[in-house]
């Protein structure tokens, strides 16, 4: 017969479970629609509309072979340089930012953290009118340059205020020690500080890409053809005057999160003690 397990450990396992049972419910409603989408990206077309739904099928991959017949793929390759090129140009301004913002001192710097932040807050539709001015101004219409300097004002906004959260919480001892050793500023700065900081730079970057991976409005009005990114290709290719192609849109959806994903697992560690902003070893 198996031993007994104690009334103690069978209550703490009790206490754990009450403890863990609401970011199990939480998790499972964010991960619903990711469950969704891929079943039906797998989904024969014949049964993608079936109410109620079939949740036994025989998966297909016709949905995908239509993604990567159509223009999609082309959307999603700008949409990733896009993103990758918003996210490493706008946390390379943050970090400098943050940095000068967290060393230095001067009158009203309290109002300058929060104009950048307010930045932030602005909704796209109040600034598309503006934006869209002064690409046709500068000729950048339906161009990479345009959509990564739009995107970048968005994301060096949050960057700044995560960033500088990170080098507040350097000890400056170890900076004085490092000009003592002689070190310039710029090397204090990225052979000291900068490494300090590097789970805040994930951080950074992976928000910055899924922000410009996903933002719709402005790359609708600022692209034409050229420069169009995957989520208004979505409505281009997938939803027409004849309806919607479920199948294809739940594939093309599954393509256009899965380098974020994939992403987000290799620096997984890295995001974590960021988005704790260092508490975690």
């Amino acid at each position: 017969m198996s031993a007994a397990i104690p009334a103690n450990q069978v209550k703490h396992r009790g206490r754990r479970f009450v403890w863990y049972l609401p970011a199990i419910l939480i998790t499972a409603v964010f991960a619903f629609p990711l469950y969704w989408i891929g079943s039906m990206a797998f989904k024969p077309a014949r049964i993608v509309q079936n109410y109620p739904p079939s949740f036994r099928f025989s998966p297909t991959l016709d949905n995908f072979r239509q993604v990567f017949d159509s223009t999609y793929p082309d959307a999603m390759r700008n949409s990733l340089i896009i993103a990758v090129g918003t996210a490493v140009f706008s946390v390379f301004c943050a970090t400098l930012t943050a940095y000068g913002l967290s060393r230095h001192n001067f009158r009203r710097k309290d109002n300058l953290l929060f104009w950048i932040l307010s930045l932030r807050m602005l909704p796209a539709v109040a600034v598309i009118v503006p934006y869209s001015r002064m690409v046709r101004w500068f000729d950048l219409q339906d161009t990479y340059a345009a959509m990564i300097l739009v995107y970048s004002i968005f994301n060096i906004s949050f960057s700044v205020w995560l960033l500088k959260g990170f080098f507040d919480e350097i000890p400056k001892e170890m900076e004085e020690a490092a000009r003592i050793d002689g070190y310039g500023p710029w090397k204090v700065f990225t052979d000291v500080a900068v490494p300090l900081v590097i789970p805040g730079i994930a951080t950074a970057l992976v928000f910055s890409i899924i922000f410009s991976i996903n933002e719709f409005l402005l790359a609708f009005v600022l692209t034409q053809r050229e420069a169009v990114t995957a989520p208004v290709a979505l409505t281009n290719v997938f939803i027409t005057t004849f309806g919607v192609n479920w199948g294809g849109l739940s594939a093309a959806a599954m393509v256009l999160v899965a380098p974020v994903i994939v992403f987000a697992v290799l620096v997984r560690n890295h995001l974590l003690r960021g988005m704790s902003f260092g508490q975690l070893d």
